[in-house]
């Protein structure tokens, strides 16, 4: 899926899927979005920096209005 974040965001963020970093910066504008296997959806902001959110999370973003959910 395709989000739009509508405020740059600082997030909890991975690299390479093994090292966690304190904080990412996510800028305004459109990301890709995938459900990974283990139920989490991770927020692409380069190929090798990813932000994790669980459902709840996820849903949180967008009902506040910090995420845009532009393609399923």
């Amino acid at each position: 899926m395709r989000i739009k974040i509508t405020k740059s965001l600082v997030l909890n963020a991975q690299i390479h899927n093994t090292e966690t970093v304190p904080a990412a910066l996510f800028p305004e504008g459109e990301y890709l979005a995938n459900l990974t296997p283990d139920g989490k959806i991770e927020v692409i902001n380069t190929k090798s920096i990813k932000a994790l959110f669980s459902f709840s999370q996820f849903r949180e973003k967008v009902s506040q209005g910090d995420f845009v959910v532009v393609e399923a």
